[in-house]
């Protein structure tokens, strides 16, 4: 690093890292996504963010010229101011391309700097009131309140997809997508293909054995596992949701609001076994079908971080 000035070292790591046209799915198998920009827009997204950096850095610690020598409270720092006038999502963005950029800057400069394992997502301060609202975690007991509903006094196939969007995370299309060859009885194991095409395991607890093999009973492989469209499960959850007198509580948010009371419960189940934040965060993050590195989750999905 010739040169005293940030913005140039970043835009040397960034540019040494410049692969247009690399596969940046084949890549991530094997691990050569992670130091590598594989397309223009990326590169613009960290060309942009690491200007940022440099020209917080020169305004609020002068003295700091090398990349080497910026350290977690540096970025924190940073990400709290922009917390005034971002998003969470967007903040959540802004995380990740961080990350990105250290793992550039290792890479070329040969650095050790520890960024990633030391910053957290702050929470928005701009945040309107509908995104707040969309972001909404629902509570167990209401939850348990329209299943008790829906199993008395509804038919609707719906009923059984909430249930099951709760016990494992899903999405409400996630659900209306699953096929009985999705599940796999020799590894007692849900196949789940998510955003994007991305696949991933989960295990099938003891608890839901019955569930699922009702579920599958008299069905063909390739036969939906529930058979309902996605439109119709947040349907019929708002149906019963104006029922309860629960509406007004969740009033722009559907399984998104289940999801994330999933993600509350096993992010205090990894914490209560001993994880350590970053670690609970990667397992909700992959459980959710987000992928490892979302640091945004952690304000998103998961509401106390304790």
């Amino acid at each position: 690093m010739a040169r005293h000035n940030l913005g140039y070292q970043f835009q040397t790591a960034i540019d040494s890292a410049f692969r247009p046209g690399l596969d940046k799915h084949a890549a991530k198998h094997t691990g050569d996504s992670i130091d590598k920009v594989c397309s223009f827009s990326e590169k613009k997204n960290l060309q942009e963010v690491s200007y940022q950096i440099a020209r917080y850095m020169k305004d609020h610690y002068p003295d700091i010229k090398m990349i080497k020598d910026i350290n977690p409270d540096h970025v924190q720092s940073y990400l709290n101011q922009k917390s005034t006038t971002c998003s969470t999502a967007t903040l959540g963005n802004f995380v990740s391309r961080i990350n990105k950029l250290e793992k550039l800057c290792q890479s070329k400069f040969k650095i050790s700097t520890n960024w990633e394992k030391n910053i957290l997502t702050p929470q928005s301060q701009k945040t309107v009131r509908n995104e707040k609202l969309r972001i909404q975690t629902m509570e167990k007991k209401d939850l348990d309140k329209i299943l008790d509903y829906g199993y008395r006094y509804s038919k609707s196939k719906a009923i059984v997809a909430i249930d099951l969007a709760y016990r494992y995370g899903l999405r409400d299309a996630e659900i209306a997508d699953l096929k009985v060859k999705n599940v796999n009885w020799e590894k007692n194991t849900l196949e789940v293909i998510g955003k994007g095409g991305r696949r991933r395991e989960l295990t099938i607890k003891p608890e839901d054995m019955e569930f699922m093999k009702t579920l599958c009973r008299n069905k063909k492989s390739d036969e939906r596992l529930i058979g309902i469209r996605k439109d119709s499960i947040n349907k019929q959850l708002n149906r019963i949701m104006e029922k309860l007198n629960l509406k007004k509580k969740y009033p722009v948010t559907g399984i998104h609001a289940i999801r994330k009371l999933k993600a509350q419960e096993l992010w205090d189940m990894k914490r209560a076994q001993g994880s350590s934040k970053k670690e609970a965060m990667d397992y909700v993050s992959n459980y959710l079908g987000h992928g490892r590195g979302r640091y945004d989750v952690l304000n998103t999905y998961v509401q106390t971080q304790n």
